[in-house]
């Protein structure tokens, strides 16, 4: 890894620095401001030789860049916050305890029974918090064949179990991933 020039790398801290922070306060709690004009120069400095002169342009498209994956990050801490809020809830005991684990353990075994690429499909949304087209990404299919494959294991589980005489559908575990 090369590394920049000092002072062409200074100018431009002080020269766009500023304008990045004013990007980012635009976007962001004052609080992540500084946060994100240290990451888009660090990533500057880490490319230096890469990034076109004059760099603002580039320096903002990477601000863009590191506000959006804060973004995702938050609301993927959020999510799994939530889901583990509502499992701690379900996890108290009540009278329905018996019920509960009824329930879990016909989920875990339908889920279990689906064909891997759809519980898979499932998984990435409901448990490990990815969007549906994020999940499509990393599984390297298009958004449309991931949405079409999690609504067939979707409708599988749903066929799979029958709920007991006073439960809901088992498969309400794996809502909270938004699918639908």
């Amino acid at each position: 890894m090369s590394t920049p020039d000092d002072a062409a790398f200074g100018r431009a801290w002080d020269e766009y620095g500023p304008r990045v922070a004013a990007y980012a306060r635009r976007h962001v709690p004052a609080d992540d401001v500084h946060d994100v004009v240290a990451e888009t120069f660090l990533q500057a400095w880490r490319r230096w030789d890469a990034v076109p002169q004059p760099p603002i342009a580039w320096l903002i498209g990477t601000a863009r860049k590191v506000i959006g994956n804060s973004r995702r990050a938050t609301r993927r801490r959020t999510a799994l916050h939530d889901r583990l809020s509502l499992l701690f809830e379900a996890a108290r005991p009540s009278e329905d305890a018996g019920v509960l684990a009824t329930e879990r353990i016909a989920a875990l075994q339908a889920l279990a029974d689906l064909p891997d690429q759809q519980r898979e499909a499932l998984l990435l949304v409901a448990w490990d918090g990815l969007t549906p087209d994020e999940a499509a990404a990393a599984l390297g299919i298009r958004p449309g064949a991931f949405r079409v494959r999690t609504h067939r294991a979707r409708a599988a589980l749903d066929q799979s179990t029958t709920p007991p005489r006073h439960a809901t559908v088992p498969n309400r575990l794996l809502n909270e991933g938004g699918i639908r």
